[in-house]
């Protein structure tokens, strides 16, 4: 078993208070995509709305994974959830008073972008810090299920609230899902940091990436998450223009499909938490034949007519890329010094996330001049040949390293 982290109390009350949270997170995603594809119904501007609300983290997450590193790490938790709350009621008070515009709602996404680049690294050395060490791994399969519970529950209420009941009182439910996570912060105790010789923050940057560096695992890790951000969570950006462009499904559909999607990386994230605690080999041929799955249901997504078909393909995307966002990030969370945890883990997020904003805009406005069909075999071939790639380069090293 991999529920070790239950044990302790104090993670106990954060995995309840995230849960509510990372729901209204959800909600929140499904009313800003929705608002991209309903107010201009073109693919290229859902996708710059996706890349706004990510790009952020390309340039103010270091920053903020240094700041996570010194700062106490209770108040910047309350600072980023208060943050997320101020952006979901700037787009409530838009969409009472009928200033939803797309300028307005790209400016909303790029606060939500900002935010979230400083919460990423936060969250990410928070709940760590909160368990004894070995139970690190634990930690991060059960956030994962957190997570993945909540993209199930969160998009399909979402989707039905939107259609239901209009945007406003939508996105009155997210602010209210937020409280429990702020009640409860001041009552945890994580673990302190160990303290770091003062340095500048250039100096102090450079230290996180000297670590990467010498640490040929975790570019390994990183190398394998660019590939799957781009080609499968970059198409996960586009499924409002999948749900209503391909199956004119709407809110509801669209809802359906990112439920979908939780409901595999759900699967995939019990199967992580209730599976044994080993540690493995980043690059080992389980994940990348895993990855070779998901690119393969990119280009099927993408060709597909049968909407009970697009529903089995965008779950089976959803656990392909749990398996391997779980794996890979245990492999470097496992033995990460907590002083460290900040900066290596804001690497991580602006990799993921930056590299899944690039592959929503590419994607994007390869389908404004194409099609979706065409746009999702071109994606799908182009993760093939990276991974085969990454494979071929890989075990070519490891055996020169073997013969010498």
């Amino acid at each position: 078993m991999n529920l070790a982290a239950l044990r302790h109390s104090d993670f106990r009350l954060y995995f309840l208070g995230g849960a509510c949270a990372v729901n209204g997170m959800w909600i929140l995603r499904v009313v800003i995509g929705w608002l991209a594809w309903d107010l201009t119904h073109s693919a290229g501007f859902v996708g710059v709305i996706a890349s706004l609300s990510m790009f952020p983290t390309l340039f103010s997450g270091p920053f903020f994974g240094v700041w996570v590193d010194r700062a106490n790490i209770k108040v910047a938790n309350y600072l980023t959830n208060i943050g997320m709350m101020c952006c979901t009621l700037a787009l409530l008070l838009a969409s009472l008073f009928g200033f939803a515009t797309p300028i307005l709602l790209g400016a909303v996404a790029l606060a939500v972008g900002i935010v979230a680049s400083a919460h990423h690294p936060v969250r990410l050395s928070m709940a760590p810090r909160l368990v004894e060490r070995h139970d690190v791994s634990s930690v991060v399969a059960l956030a994962a299920i957190n997570f993945n519970v909540a993209r199930l529950i969160g998009p399909a209420i979402g989707g039905i609230l939107i259609e239901l009941v209009g945007i406003p009182i939508t996105l009155m439910v997210t602010l209210v899902l937020y409280l429990p996570s702020l009640a409860i912060i001041h009552r945890l105790q994580p673990r302190n940091a160990p303290q770091s010789a003062p340095e500048s923050f250039f100096t102090a940057f450079q230290t996180g990436l000297k670590y990467i560096a010498n640490r040929p695992s975790i570019i390994s890790a990183l190398v394998l998450i660019s590939v799957m951000s781009f080609s499968v969570r970059g198409t996960m950006e586009l499924l409002p223009v999948i749900a209503d462009g391909m199956f004119a499904r709407g809110a509801v559909g669209f809802g359906q499909m990112t439920s979908a999607i939780g409901a595999g990386s759900l699967i995939s994230a019990l199967l992580k938490g209730l599976g044994n605690a080993k540690p493995i080999t980043v690059i080992n041929p389980i994940t990348m034949a895993i990855a070779l799955v998901a690119m393969i249901f990119v280009a099927i997504l993408g060709n597909t007519q049968s909407w009970g078909v697009a529903i089995i393909a965008v779950s089976i995307l959803g656990f392909c890329a749990t398996h391997m966002g779980v794996t890979l990030q245990a492999s470097i969370q496992t033995d990460l010094p907590d002083n460290m945890r900040g900066r290596v883990m804001s690497i991580w997020v602006v990799v993921a996330m930056s590299v899944t904003a690039l592959g929503a805009v590419v994607l994007g406005a390869i389908a404004e001049i194409s099609s979706l069909s065409t746009t999702a075999t071109i994606n799908g071939g182009f993760g093939i040949f990276a991974l085969i790639a990454i494979a071929l380069f890989y075990y070519r090293a490891k055996r020169k390293k073997i013969a010498s």
